[in-house]
């Protein structure tokens, strides 16, 4: 099995771990013994299926049919295949998984844009790794000095895309200026990605062999409980990732819920679009209140907002058992807001009407 020269020296060093050491081999079986299962009680008897392959195709087909045509083939972009995925429990393990493959502790270093979402820096010190924070730049902050991430050249760069908690996305320029001039690993991280109407970079994938996307099931697909995300990359980086995954970390339940969910996905997609709809009124509302000093134009289900008196509101707010994100630790008496039904967002806008 290949797997990507900048992975850690000691991946190379080990083998599968052997649970899945079979489902990788020649081996061919019509009755497994090797297991030590009880196999008199239930469906769950059994492992989960390890290479998911049929499930993996279906969600690149609902991955594909969400963009327009005229993206695929504007991009040059080869076919993606089930080898390209790698299903983790949550996106937290998949960020994790590439830092424990891909990053030396006491080593390398890791960068990620400012404000962004804490969890790169937060395991990125939990193994050691010295982080570097680049600030996100512009009105919008939706620009990065591109050179001075270069000039550091990270093991690995972390990008949320579109960005968490400001609700921004950055140009396919600067993406792809990073992707060609980095020696290391870019990760751009598409939690949110299916809110946007701009196009993904997985496109980009087959053209940058050091391109990793993140995704995840907990938001846009409403599959938080089921903990599914998805590492795509190209087949030497799942390889890799491979011999540090916890074997059969995604349960049989999920594989069946997530499922479930990519053969019926039409209720999902209208989903997107009432929160698309809600989200441009909510920009046009939350930007005549007087006491909102800027409101960031978002490609997300959330919305970064700056206040005049931040510690009224939010009392107000706590006041009336409405919880949104304090986001002043990372940029100045900024505070986060989920796109939640439309009265929850009304009950929202009065308490800032009061403010």
């Amino acid at each position: 099995m290949m797997i990507h020269p900048k992975a850690r020296p000691l991946i190379s060093k080990l083998s599968l771990p052997t649970p899945i050491q079979k489902y990788f081999s020649n081996l061919n079986w019509e009755i497994d013994l090797s297991n030590n299962t009880n196999p008199h009680v239930g469906g769950f008897s059994e492992y989960p299926d390890v290479k998911q392959n049929d499930l993996k195709t279906l969600y690149l087909n609902r991955i594909f049919s969400i963009n327009p045509p005229s993206f695929f083939s504007n991009k040059g972009q080869e076919a993606l295949f089930a080898e390209n995925i790698l299903f983790t429990a949550g996106s937290m393990e998949g960020l994790d998984l590439i830092l424990r493959t891909f990053a030396e502790p006491n080593k390398d270093i890791i960068c990620v844009t400012s404000p962004s979402f804490s969890a790169y820096t937060h395991w990125a010190l939990i193994h050691n790794l010295a982080v570097k924070k680049i600030p996100l730049l512009g009105d919008n902050l939706n620009q990065i000095d591109k050179e001075e991430i270069i000039q550091l050249n990270p093991k690995i760069t972390f990008l949320c895309d579109p960005n968490n908690p400001t609700g921004t996305k950055l140009t396919d320029e600067t993406i792809q200026k990073l992707c060609s001039s980095l020696d290391g690993l870019v990760i751009v991280d598409e939690a949110y990605i299916e809110f946007s109407d701009q196009p993904s970079s997985i496109f980009y994938l087959n053209k940058y062999k050091n391109l990793i996307i993140l995704r995840t099931f907990s938001k846009a697909w409403a599959l938080a409980g089921v903990r599914c995300g998805a590492i795509i990359a190209d087949k030497s980086i799942i390889n890799a990732l491979r011999y540090v995954q916890l074997p059969f970390s995604f349960s049989s339940s999920s594989q069946e819920k997530v499922e479930e969910r990519l053969l019926n996905p039409e209720e999902t997609f209208a989903s997107w679009q009432i929160i698309k709809k809600n989200r441009k009124e909510m920009l046009v509302e939350l930007s005549n209140l007087r006491d909102v000093a800027k409101v960031f134009m978002s490609d997300t289900n959330f919305i970064m907002l700056v206040l005049k008196d931040f510690q009224k509101t939010i009392r107000l707010l706590n006041e009336n058992k409405i919880h949104v994100l304090d986001c002043s630790a990372s940029f100045p008496n900024s505070m986060r807001v989920s796109l939640g039904t439309k009265e929850q967002n009304e009950r929202f806008l009065e308490v800032l009407r009061k403010s």
